[in-house]
């Protein structure tokens, strides 16, 4: 298993994951994403932000970080933080713990850049993935949710977001 960036010859497949993504989220009648917009990938990805985890010389898992999310994380947003967005596994690949190696991957990360936090939203109505967040070492910090006047994404509208954090330590 190798994390690295991702590379613009990698998007067709990197949409293809998300749709999956799309697809489960919906399959399980749980809130879920409505669509990805190619040139935010394209921007994550020439600003070295996207990374995908390989396995086995396949894309098994993808994930895009920012190191600032004011609109869900308000001042909290203030202390460096790394923020981990978008975390989606090929369902091929689900079930061998992906979340606790980028955790591992952004704790080493954090401590080599001065960042005190990783961080990271999701749907609250996800019982299941919060828990898991929880065992992967992630303290839920409560809810976000967003009124309709709010310039956010139309899948904030859908109900709360869990915010979940480690802080993390030298």
């Amino acid at each position: 298993m190798n994390i690295k960036n991702s590379e613009s010859g990698d998007i067709e497949q990197i949409l293809v994951l998300y749709a999956k993504a799309i697809e489960f989220q919906k399959s399980k009648k749980s809130n879920h994403w409505y669509f990805f917009d190619q040139e935010l990938l394209e921007v994550e990805i020439n600003e070295h932000r996207h990374w995908k985890i390989i396995e086995n010389e396949e894309m098994a898992c993808v994930f895009s970080v920012t190191f600032h999310d004011e609109l869900i994380w308000g001042e909290r947003d203030k202390n460096p933080s790394i923020y981990l967005h978008r975390i989606v596994t090929d369902p091929e690949y689900m079930g061998r713990g992906y979340v606790r190696h980028i955790v591992d991957w952004a704790r080493i990360y954090s401590i080599a850049n001065g960042i005190q936090f990783i961080r990271l939203d999701t749907f609250g109505g996800n019982d299941k993935l919060n828990q898991y967040y929880e065992e992967c070492g992630f303290v839920f910090c409560g809810f976000r949710e967003f009124s309709s006047n709010e310039n956010a994404p139309p899948h904030y509208l859908d109900g709360p977001l869990s915010l979940f954090e480690i802080k993390v330590e030298n």
